[in-house]
């Protein structure tokens, strides 16, 4: 495969048309492509992104991380809290978030992960937990109170 290399600026030109946990920068680079007229122009089918509306909402998330947490007594393995997740949304996921991600992980497993760092920075739950082991915060504890209610 052969390599090129990038200003910075055409990078962040190209990171405007990709979708977050679904592009890479090669499938950037084909919508781009697109765009600019050439219809005839076929996506590879690895390339092509999935429809709005085939994959579970992320904040549909929260809930049964902070509600895993709670349950495991503030702190848990993130291997633990993802099989957990998997459990208690068994039921709502939708079948996009089945699909593989290029590293062979599933869509609904990355986008567990994702929101745990989004949980992080609104300080649901602790930014400096050991490595590998997800707690929850006081703040995270009212949030699942406040839900529950």
């Amino acid at each position: 495969m052969p390599v090129i290399r990038i200003s910075d600026e055409l990078f962040k030109e190209i990171q405007k048309y990709a979708d977050p946990l679904v592009d890479n920068f090669e499938s950037a680079v084909w919508k781009v492509l697109k765009l600019v007229g050439n219809n005839d122009l076929k996506l590879p089918e690895k390339y092509t992104s999935r429809a709005p509306g085939k994959l579970t909402p992320p904040k549909d998330f929260w809930r049964p991380i902070l509600e895993t947490l709670v349950e495991r007594g503030g702190q848990e393995y993130a291997q633990e809290v993802v099989k957990s997740v998997e459990r208690k949304m068994k039921s709502q996921l939708k079948p996009g978030d089945f699909e593989s991600n290029l590293d062979g992980s599933s869509k609904w497993e990355k986008q567990v992960n994702f929101q745990r760092l989004k949980m992080v920075h609104e300080g649901l739950l602790a930014r400096n937990s050991p490595r590998g082991i997800w707690q929850i915060t006081e703040q995270g504890k009212q949030r699942f109170a406040d839900q529950t209610r």
